[in-house]
Parts: C-alpha cells; structure tokens; sequence
C-alpha cells in the first residue's frame, strides 16, 4: 500500500514540475501588445447574399484583433450588397468591430 502512495506523489510531483517549467515559457513565447510592425487591415469583400459569412468572418477577426493585436482594424468592402446586408453591416460598425467603406473610395478615405 505504501509502495501505491509513493507512485502517485510522485506522478503528482512529476506532473508539478512540468507545469512550473512549461507556464513560464508560454507566457515569455506568447506576444503581448501591438506591435507596429505586425499591425495589419483586414479588409473582408462583401458581395449581395453573404450576411452570414460576412458577420461571421468579422466577428472572428474582431477576436483576433482583441487577442493577438495583430490586426490594427476591419474594413468591410460593400461590392454591391443587398439591403439586409448593408442593415448586419452598419451593425457591426456601430459595434466598433469594423468599418464600412464603399468600393469607389480610396485609401486615404479609409484612414
């Protein structure tokens, strides 16, 4: 019985060890705040009918940019959507999860 205790304290202490090794290594090799360099536009088409696909892909760029800070913002390319579409998108930008820009402006518009 002894024998059985000894082997889970020292699976216990084994697996102690491995956790105080590997947290300080993720927290030095997992990137902290934005860096200039890596700072990036995702700019994400929007045709007529892909309201779905179009709140989806902001939405999940959205929580990479909070995570990561990668990327500085989200602009929204209106390419001839529908109503209901240019309705999910002015959402989403009164969210402060992206901008919506017209395919007839410029960069600069943008900025």
């Amino acid at each position: 019985m002894e024998l059985l205790e000894d082997g889970i304290l020292a699976a216990l202490a084994a697996v102690g060890l491995v956790t105080l090794l590997l947290l300080p290594l993720s927290a030095l090799s997992r990137p902290r705040g934005r860096s200039a360099a890596l700072a990036a536009t995702a700019v994400v088409p929007c045709r007529g009918g892909e309201g779905e696909k179009l709140e989806y892909t902001v939405r999940a760029l959205e929580r990479l940019r909070r995570e990561s800070g990668c990327i500085q913002r989200v602009v929204i390319l209106d390419l001839g959507m529908d109503e209901d579409d240019r309705k999910l998108a002015s959402l989403l930008c009164r969210d402060g999860a992206a901008h919506l820009v017209d395919k007839n402006c410029t960069w600069e518009e943008t900025q």
